[in-house]
């Protein structure tokens, strides 16, 4: 998908950071030089920055957001439930780029487990087709238990089962086809919601 967007923007970072939903373009130059080296030459040549004359300024506002990428792992935690290793890794990989922290399982009766225990989460991205527990049952189980009712819970499914999602109580329906772009955003609204409201 990363190699895709980079063909469709030309090799532009920036541009094909936007087609992924990514906020930061540094995300994505992160992700492909850390893991995905393969990549690097589908990328358009860099441009050497001009060195200004308040580069001395500009260094501290970077400290500063360092520093802030640094707490954010902390602050949003998510449990994905998804059993194809390649979407798990890949979503795996774009978020951890934005500084969530992402607990991976790869059945709904795992889950299920780990969603049974203190562990605390602020958001839950469960696929519909997973072995034992399925992504609809794992949802209509956790509106059983009152300490995780409250958790929204993202689908995300290539199969056509949005209406019986909604049903089940998801707070959002995403395609698989259309994870990437809008991942992200929808992830960024709902902790938004959750913050604002402790």
């Amino acid at each position: 998908m990363i190699e895709r967007a980079l063909r469709d923007a030309g090799g532009s970072v920036t541009k094909a950071a936007r087609l992924l939903g990514f906020k930061h373009h540094q995300s994505l130059i992160s992700l492909i030089d850390s893991r995905h080296k393969e990549l690097l030459k589908a990328r358009s040549t860099v441009r050497k920055r001009r060195r200004h004359l308040f580069s001395q300024a500009k260094s501290s506002k970077r400290k500063i957001s360092t520093e802030t990428a640094r707490r954010a792992p902390s602050q949003i935690s998510i449990l994905h439930v998804e059993d194809n290793k390649a979407v798990s890794g890949l979503i795996q990989d774009v978020l951890g780029a934005e500084g969530v922290h992402v607990d991976s399982c790869l059945s709904g009766t795992t889950a299920l487990e780990i969603l049974r225990s203190k562990t605390p989460y602020d958001l839950i991205i469960v696929d519909n087709d997973l072995p034992g527990l399925s992504g609809l049952e794992l949802v209509l189980r956790l509106q059983a238990m009152p300490r995780r009712r409250q958790t929204p819970v993202i689908m995300l499914s290539g199969d056509d089962c949005e209406a019986e999602a909604w049903r089940a109580g998801v707070k959002a329906f995403l395609r698989k086809q259309k994870v990437l772009m809008k991942l992200p955003s929808t992830i960024d609204r709902f902790t938004k919601t959750e913050q604002g409201a402790r």
